[in-house]
């Protein structure tokens, strides 16, 4: 019995010894810093190895003149859906990504609505946290150019987080009744009442004081 114990003590000692040098896990803060940065740049890295652009200003040098889209839904709605839009899905909602500028018309607690020049129709602006994936779907990052749904969806809050800290953030307190304000913004359109207003996520905005 006393050979055991001590053969057991040894092993027991051995072991600690292992786990000192070798630890089984590591302890890490979720949701600091190094998490978001870490995040981010894994990110960017699968972005760059699917082929996607990774920085909202990318996405934003294709967006579609806000007039000439509704001009197109004037024309023909299908043909505007199919040459302005990005459909996610079979059917429903169609996705766009549009530039354009307007006047602050209203404040509500998480949107703007603009009037804007020369046309009959208005912009709405959230301003809220962005939790959906209409900023990836409207400029068009695919579902096939990742090896999996974590992966792409884990790009769609990437893509949500530089909204927020980018965009949204720094403009928030900016935005009076009276300022204009030129936008890039991400919507989608189920139907011709969607256009009036036109409800974007902004992904990048100028306010002019």
């Amino acid at each position: 019995m006393g050979r055991q114990r001590f053969v057991l003590s040894g092993l027991l000692g051995i072991f600690a010894i292992l786990c000192w040098f070798f630890p089984l896990f590591h302890v890490r803060q979720l949701g600091g810093s190094d998490a978001n940065t870490a995040a981010a740049k894994a990110t960017s890295e699968e972005s760059e190895a699917n082929d996607q652009p990774s920085r909202l200003e990318d996405y934003a040098t294709k967006a579609t003149d806000l007039m000439q889209l509704w001009e197109a839904f004037e024309t023909d709605a299908a043909k505007a859906k199919k040459q302005f839009g990005q459909q996610a899905g079979l059917g429903g909602s169609v996705y766009f990504c549009v530039r354009g500028s307007g006047t602050v018309e209203s404040i509500e607690k998480d949107r703007v609505m603009l009037a804007v020049r020369d046309a009959k129709r208005r912009v709405c602006l959230e301003l809220g946290i962005v939790v959906d994936s209409t900023v990836r779907d409207a400029v068009g990052v695919k579902a096939s150019k990742f090896p999996n749904s974590q992966e792409f969806n884990a790009f769609s809050s990437e893509l949500n987080r530089q909204v927020e800290d980018a965009v949204l953030a720094p403009n928030r307190e900016l935005i009076k009744v009276g300022t204009l304000v030129d936008f890039v913004g991400c919507g989608k359109v189920g139907g011709k009442s969607d256009l009036d207003p036109l409800c974007l996520i902004p992904i990048q905005l100028k306010v002019s004081q």
